[in-house]
């Protein structure tokens, strides 16, 4: 029997806390009716954290997706139609909502080149097949990017329908739109200040700021014209007043 698991992650990806009930329960596993746990994909690791239920605290070890239900694997069983408080563990989800909105921005600078659509991302690297890319332009879009974020651009997060989206030439794009349900007529899209524009799930940021400086950035040439782009974010710093 399927349960819808309703994200609310994908509504605010600042929510730290919620309240919900246990639809479908297993063997250290829940299925709840909304979660603020984001479950993995997209290049983007799992939350981890808490669910409180009558003085007793369950931990949540790994999130995933299947279908349109959301399994929540715990070190312990929670019954059926509990109803749990969720906590997550917010130093590794913020650390991680960080970097992933600095690969889509980066990926969007890359792309303002001219170049054909990445091939594979993480939270640290992007991978390009045939691609020209030079060690000068990579430092030309760092300096641009570190400019991004002191000038605090919005991340504005809206839905737009499938039919409309023009995914043509881009084969990363087609494949995850064949991932997502057919039945799922209306895509989030994430737009970071006009820089980056694609359709996502993931966790993002509110503003440019909170993505914070690049440590470092360099390019990388493997055999046959691929290139790999590095990247890491200074883990600590100080947003403006």
């Amino acid at each position: 029997m399927s349960t819808n698991s309703y994200p609310l992650y994908a509504d605010d990806s600042s929510l730290r806390e919620f309240d919900a009930t246990v639809v479908r329960s297993g063997p250290r596993y829940v299925i709840l009716d909304k979660t603020a746990f984001y479950p993995e994909g997209g290049g983007q690791p799992n939350d981890t954290g808490v669910l409180s239920l009558g003085g007793n605290i369950v931990k949540v070890l790994k999130v995933k997706k299947i279908g349109v239900e959301i399994y929540h694997y715990l070190d312990a069983n929670i019954a059926n139609s509990s109803r749990v408080h969720g906590v997550i563990d917010w130093l590794p989800r913020t650390w991680n909502t960080r970097r992933h909105s600095a690969e889509h921005l980066l990926t969007g600078l890359i792309e303002e080149l001219g170049e054909p659509p990445k091939f594979f991302s993480s939270l640290d690297q992007l991978e390009y097949q045939s691609s020209a890319l030079s060690e000068t332009q990579i430092r030309i879009i760092g300096e641009k990017f570190n400019k991004i974020i002191d000038d605090n651009v919005p991340v504005r997060i809206y839905y737009e329908n499938r039919m409309s989206l023009d995914a043509s030439g881009d084969p990363r794009k087609q494949s995850f739109l064949k991932k997502i349900p057919i039945n799922v007529q209306q895509l989030r899209m994430v737009d970071i200040g006009g820089y980056a524009l694609t359709f996502c799930m993931g966790t993002h940021v509110k503003s440019t700021q909170e993505i914070g400086p690049l440590k470092d950035l360099y390019l990388e040439e493997t055999k046959k014209g691929r290139k790999i782009i590095h990247f890491k974010l200074m883990e600590s710093f100080t947003l403006p007043t």
